[in-house]
């Protein structure tokens, strides 16, 4: 038997819902936490049940054989008992316009089947505490606005006759205000503050609005209730219901505005807490998958809208059930927690991939949608391989020895990657595309990952492969420098040539560095790629200077450099004195976009180079914002003007008007200009004509190995 509201010590739960099994689970979870139940199977039966026992919280299911429980929740909020109780809509429906009819209809929660019981007894008890601060807020509320002299403890006042302002110790110490002063009302001790001062401490972004509203009460003898945020002087926030209300004389007229405060901030509070268990996983912080779905559809939106890619990435743990089994189900979730904090470290530790959110206005891109399920979204990405990155990461960290309470355990996860557009354009497509391909990965062995279309997983294969492979190559003698020919174009003898890399693999042949390249510029392979690059074509110069005296320079590519980052200067020191070379036979290339990575340090670094005897050619000129500054702050030797415009040189007049000006300009400042990508005849005489210095292309030569371009040395014309 359920006692009356005065009788019963234990709070009261209605639960309605037509599913007898879900009625019996429910309750016996409640009871189980100290709450008693009544229940009801149909929406009017609800309705009854509440007009007779007037329960503290109920747990109403959306989908009922009469009325549906958006009706129910109307009906009861429109009785003036049911303003205060709590209501907690309980459905399988899970979609964004479902939650949110629910809270116009008047709910202060809403959970999906479904039901996790641990999660919906805690949603339970903090609602029951939020209720019961709510009620207590409106007994005080009512009191305030009814009787003086409990209006006075925080209460405020203008003289609408003088403007004068005062307000009681309780409210100076409610809105942190400074006391200026004291003076007499009604016989008691106030402090008096300025009108600005009674603002001071309200936040920023709302102390306008605040002001506004006050001073509108004043001049229209208008009353409002309005709610703000106050800063405390010990650094924390503090929520401020503030009530007032005009006071007349007997011939009708205004004389006081008169304000009642109350420090709200626990009801806030509980507020925040019910929000956020209707929108985040309560064992790990994640975003849960009613979140997850509308950050998903809004990341549609605006990948469509600025023609973007994205990557979904679907994590299945593997074995889990296994662990429950076995361990528990405590277990399990101590495991589901760590596993997340790899998860997070993982993305964090990926430049390609967004951050984790805090708050649920941010970019929730990490979830937990239900199990040992994950989901990871990843914006914005280059390509699919940027997706494969992140979730190589991921299997590396996840498959660690996990210590739960002296329990060590360890468990790998499947991944399944779907990307924008290519898989899907609706968000129910992407995760159900994202989902079949991570049961591919399982299909495949397990701790792997697969994307949902067959060529991105080849894709990605090759070029896993290839980073794999690269971090040996320098050790194993792969790599090898080819040199192309660099000639004077009056006369085309052969002045030096540039240094090409390219990489003999054991197996694959001869693979172009388009292909290893970008890739090895994604870690600090392309580092150590670089050093090498260096001290093989300063060797290379020094043993051809020992055998020919003719005067020649070899150039070297830095486009992989932070000039200012990597002690290249020293590096560059110890390579000449290995080679006993002089630095005048090298001509190191660079390109705008190292100038602009902090310009003072990159001078200073470029000056040293300098210092040492180096030549330094500036590679791709004309392709840039800034390249005429640059000429005159950076110690540069000669312009190699971008194959862009070779190309089309005489095709395009404008690319003509352009190579002329770049000739002129850089021979007025004595800089040597030489042309890449010559290939036919006609570029050739358009350069020669234009007064072009140097040039190169396969119109003259292919790159070739060392022995080869030696024997063009020797000829010393082509």
């Amino acid at each position: 038997m359920i006692h009356s509201q005065r009788e019963r010590t234990q709070p009261l739960a209605l639960v309605v819902d037509d599913d007898p099994t879900l009625r019996l689970t429910m309750e016996a979870a409640l009871k189980k936490i100290g709450i008693a139940v009544a229940d009801a199977e149909t929406g009017q039966q609800g309705i009854a049940c509440f007009d007779e026992q007037a329960p503290d919280i109920i747990l109403l299911d959306v989908m009922l054989p009469d009325i549906d429980g958006f009706q129910v929740c109307r009906e009861i909020r429109s009785r003036s008992e049911g303003h205060s109780v709590q209501i907690l809509m309980v459905t399988g429906l899970e979609d964004v316009a479902s939650i949110q009819e629910a809270f116009d209809a008047g709910a202060n929660g809403f959970t999906s089947k479904p039901l996790n019981l641990t999660t919906l007894g805690h949603q339970v008890q903090y609602m029951l505490r939020a209720g019961k601060a709510f009620k207590e807020l409106h007994i005080s509320k009512s009191r305030l606005a009814k009787t003086q002299e409990l209006a006075r403890i925080g209460h405020w006042q203008i003289n609408l006759k003088n403007n004068a302002f005062f307000c009681s110790l309780e409210a100076s110490r409610l809105l942190a205000l400074n006391i200026t002063g004291s003076g007499e009302y009604d016989s008691d001790s106030a402090p008096i503050v300025s009108f600005e001062e009674f603002f001071s401490t309200i936040i920023h972004k709302d102390r306008a609005r605040i002001r506004e509203i006050v001073e509108n009460m004043i001049h229209a003898g208008e009353t409002e209730t309005i709610e703000y945020i106050i800063n405390k002087p010990d650094g924390s926030s503090r929520h401020i219901l503030n009530t007032s209300e005009i006071l007349y004389d007997e011939q009708e007229q205004p004389v006081l505005l008169l304000g009642i405060v109350q420090d709200v901030s626990p009801l806030k509070q509980a507020e925040e807490e019910i929000r956020y268990l209707a929108f985040y996983d309560s064992l790990t912080g994640l975003a849960n998958r009613m979140l997850f779905m509308d950050r998903l559809n809004l990341t549609i939106r605006e990948a469509i809208r600025r023609k973007k890619r994205f990557a979904l990435l679907f994590l299945d743990l593997d074995h889990f059930k296994r662990i429950n089994d076995t361990l528990g189900h405590q277990m399990g979730d101590l495991l589901l927690q760590e596993v997340t904090k790899n998860i997070k470290k993982s993305i964090r530790a990926t430049d390609s991939a967004s951050r984790m959110p805090s708050q649920p206005d941010d970019d929730a891109l990490i979830a937990r949608l239900g199990g040992d399920e994950f989901c990871v979204l990843i914006t914005d990405i280059k390509n699919p391989e940027s997706a494969a990155l992140v979730a190589r990461r991921l299997l590396e960290n996840i498959p660690v020895i996990y210590n739960l309470d002296d329990h060590e355990v360890s468990i790998t996860t499947s991944i399944g990657i779907s990307v924008f557009p290519e898989d899907g354009r609706e968000a129910d497509e992407l995760l159900k595309h994202a989902d079949t391909a991570m049961y591919h990965a399982k299909n495949q062995g397990r701790n792997t990952y697969q994307f949902f279309m067959d060529s991105m997983n080849l894709a990605a294969m090759e070029r896993f492969s290839i980073d794999r492979d690269l971090k040996n190559a320098i050790k194993r003698d792969e790599l090898v420098l080819y040199y192309q020919p660099k000639l004077r174009l009056s006369d085309r003898k052969i002045t030096g040539a540039e240094a090409l890399i390219r990489w003999l693999h054991p197996q694959k042949g001869m693979i172009p560095p388009d292909r290893f390249i970008p890739i090895a510029e994604e870690s600090d392979l392309i580092i150590d790629i670089n050093r090498w690059v260096v001290k093989e074509a300063c060797r290379q110069t020094s043993k051809w200077k020992q055998n020919r005296n003719e005067d020649f320079t070899i150039a070297v590519n830095l486009s992989g450099y932070r000039l200012n980052s990597q002690n290249i200067v020293e590096s560059l020191r110890e390579t000449l004195e290995d080679h006993k070379l002089d630095a005048s036979h090298i001509e190191l290339e660079i390109t705008e976009n190292i100038l602009m990575h902090d310009t003072r340090a990159t001078i200073a670094t470029l000056n040293s180079i300098k210092g040492m005897n180096f030549r330094i050619a500036m590679d791709d000129f004309g392709t840039g914002y800034s390249s005429l500054s640059y000429l005159t702050s950076f110690p540069v030797d000669t312009l190699k003007i971008d194959r862009s415009f070779v190309m089309g040189s005489l095709a395009k007049q404008s690319n003509h008007v352009i190579i002329k000006a770049i000739i002129a300009m850089g021979h007025s400042l004595g800089k040597n200009i030489i042309a890449e990508g010559i290939e036919t005849e006609e570029q050739y005489q358009g350069l020669k004509d234009l007064g072009c210095d140097d040039g190169q292309g396969y119109f003259f030569h292919h790159p070739v190995p060392a022995d080869e371009f030696e024997k063009l040395l020797a000829t010393g014309y082509l």
